[in-house]
């Protein structure tokens, strides 16, 4: 049952009539307070150029500044940093006003009113760069006693859809995330953090006189209304009565993805997923184990998919992909082209799921694998340090070096069209490293790739227990991928390795997650990609030692 109801503002309750061009009155003011002497128009434009900066970086980072970081660090960074920071907030209300008049919507009050009547918590959640403007707001309008909490983004540190800031919103309210409801206007940021942190119910108002967002959403609200007071239909009065001091035990949500890895084998594949969210993850992987069928059993309007893994859907299964060549690095032509539309397939689907990353296999060397197969089967034997073991290696290197370039050319190829047809869409691609070393790419392949494009959503793939694997085999030092390529890492597979089996759960093998912690950008899409044999304890362990070890935030 839902007892708290907490708003988004902007969009939601609130609206900004703009002005063209900007104030020019208040943007006078604010160049003669600074001593600009510059021209208004090209004021406004380096002002507009910096905020755009800002706005690209913290809608990666999902992070917000208060008012003197903002403006010492990103909007004025040229004057004196003291005097920035002690006016930053005076600075910031010239900026937001300058762009036009702000009136809210006519029935705010009457239903913040009832709903408060009917005996619901109420309370604010907010993306804004302003930490007085919400507080005026409802002061102005007579409902600030109505509100329990008011959580701005600029204050808090991190901005919606970050799955923290609804989190926060719960535990100042002391109710359930499951008996809290959210009221927002924008599926990108309100739908998206509401359902990654499971709310009770999601209400998407139309924005007056916006254009709605233009990409598709699989993730669904509960009720899409016009008008405010529509919400009273919606809410009936409160049955059951709070206690006067309710103090549930707050839920941990850990910022990171569970591939479908896992749940493609266990016995109940679509239950599995509740299971997964209860453990604490907010956002799943769809893998390349994922078939038509299973898809059609995941509930992509309750549970976000945050990434895919390529082939996905697995129209045919990777090894068959394998078996007929059809691979990005094909020297092949039309098998080439074939493993590229397959990996198009991929995008369509992140793409309609609002997904972030999709992660690209770049192929293998077509042909025999023989020597890395018995290189594995003398380290399983326990014969690494023999001189059979360091010939075998450096024939199976040599045999691979031979080989190699005529595939990578090919690869090189299918990512430049790969880049292509994602430029635009919003989604990161990601290319892994591999577990076998007949895989493309090894160590200095992945700068080749990586040369196809400089562009920030375009990057490496970082696979911890491929490079761990590798590494056990005295084939590449772990940590030289981190070293040459970490500030390129787009998003990352975590896993454990004992011996050279993968997919373990982290802190039970060999994998030095310290080190990893320290290379890792903040903005890398994280992803646990365990095996199904591990038990929901595993899961929770696993991610209380990544949390431990510094990799993932527990929220």
């Amino acid at each position: 049952m839902i007892q708290a109801i907490l708003f988004d503002i902007g969009g939601t309750l609130r609206f900004i009539r703009k002005v063209k061009g900007r104030d020019q009155k208040i943007i006078k003011q604010m160049m003669s307070f600074l001593g600009h002497e510059s021209d208004t128009k090209e004021f406004i434009l380096t002002l507009e150029k910096r905020e755009e900066a800002y706005r690209q970086w913290c809608e990666k980072s999902l992070i917000e500044l208060n008012e003197a970081e903002l403006w010492s660090q990103y909007m004025l960074p040229e004057q004196p940093p003291e005097f920035v920071r002690e006016n930053a907030v005076t600075l910031n209300q010239w900026w937001r006003d300058s762009r036009g008049t702000r009136y809210v919507r006519a029935d705010m009050v009457s239903t913040i009113v009832e709903l408060a009547r009917r005996g619901y918590k109420l309370g604010i959640i907010s993306n804004t760069t302003s930490s007085v403007e919400v507080p005026q707001l409802i002061r102005e309008y007579g409902i600030e006693q109505y509100f329990s909490t008011v959580i701005l983004s600029c204050l808090y540190g991190r901005k919606k859809p970050h799955p923290s800031i609804f989190l926060e919103a719960s535990r100042q309210m002391a109710i359930p995330l499951s008996e809290c409801a959210y009221i927002g206007d924008r599926e990108s940021r309100d739908l998206i953090g509401s359902r990654e942190t499971g709310m009770g119910e999601v209400v998407i108002i139309e924005a007056e006189g916006t254009q709605p967002e233009d990409r598709r959403f699989a993730l669904r609200p509960d009720h899409s209304i016009q008008q405010l007071g529509q919400l009273l239909d919606i809410f009936p009065p409160v049955v059951k009565p709070l206690p006067l001091d309710p103090s549930p035990t707050p839920p941990h949500i850990y910022d990171v993805a569970l591939s479908t890895m896992w749940n493609v084998k266990q016995p109940d594949f679509g239950e599995s997923f509740s299971d997964a969210v209860k453990v604490g993850f907010p956002r799943f992987e769809l893998n390349h184990q994922m078939s038509p069928d299973l898809l059609e059993l995941v509930d992509l309007r309750r549970f976000r998919i945050g990434s895919l893994h390529d082939p996905c859907p697995a129209v045919i299964s990777m090894d068959e992909q394998k078996e007929r060549d059809w691979l990005v690095s094909s020297t092949n032509e039309d098998n080439r082209r074939k493993g590229v539309e397959i990996a198009k397939r991929t995008i369509d689907l992140a793409v309609e799921l609002n997904a972030i990353l999709v992660v690209i296999h770049p192929g293998s060397i077509h042909g025999t694998t023989a020597l890395d197969k018995e290189l594995r089967k003398l380290y399983r034997a326990g014969l690494k340090d023999t001189p059979e073991y360091a010939s075998l290696k450096q024939d199976l290197i040599a045999d691979r070096a031979a080989r190699a370039p005529a595939h990578l050319d090919s690869v090189i190829r299918s990512m430049s069209e790969i880049f292509e047809y994602s430029s635009g869409t919003g989604i990161r691609i990601g290319m892994e490293n591999r577990y076998r070393y007949y895989d493309i790419p090894v160590l200095d392949e992945m700068g080749s790739l990586l040369e196809v494009s400089r562009e920030e959503w375009f990057g490496f793939q970082y696979d911890v227990g491929h490079a761990q694997t590798l590494h056990q085999l005295g084939l590449c030092d772990h940590e030289l991928w981190l070293k040459r390529y970490g500030q390129r890492i787009v998003g990352v597979h975590l896993h454990d390795v004992i011996g050279i089996d993968d997919h373990q759960t982290p802190g039970t093998g060999n994998v030095d997650f310290a080190m990893i912690s320290r290379y890792l950008p903040k903005t890398a899409y994280l992803t646990l990609e365990v095996n199904h044999r591990l038990n929901l304890a595993d899961l929770k362990s696993g991610l209380d030692n990544l949390t431990q070890f510094g990799v993932i935030e527990r929220i």
